[in-house]
């Protein structure tokens, strides 16, 4: 499918110059490490990045959903 303008999964060739440090909770890894495995991500940094782009993309295309979503989710 075509992707929404300005939300891209990075170029294989496109240099990572840039470091993100995320604290986690147990649970929250525990379920990315899940996910990655599930959706056979080749690791964990590739994991992470792909649910960025996955909730950008998801995001843009369905605001009003993410943002109940995003308002349940703080709510937990």
């Amino acid at each position: 499918g075509k992707r929404p303008k300005g939300i891209r999964m990075s170029d294989s060739q496109e240099k990572r110059l840039s470091k993100l440090k995320v604290l986690v909770t147990d649970t929250e890894l525990k379920d990315i490490d899940d996910w990655r495995f599930e959706n056979r991500a080749d690791n964990r940094s590739s994991a992470v990045r792909e649910l960025i782009a996955l909730g950008l993309r998801y995001s843009e295309m369905h605001s009003d959903d993410a943002a109940e979503v995003l308002k349940a989710l703080k709510a937990e």
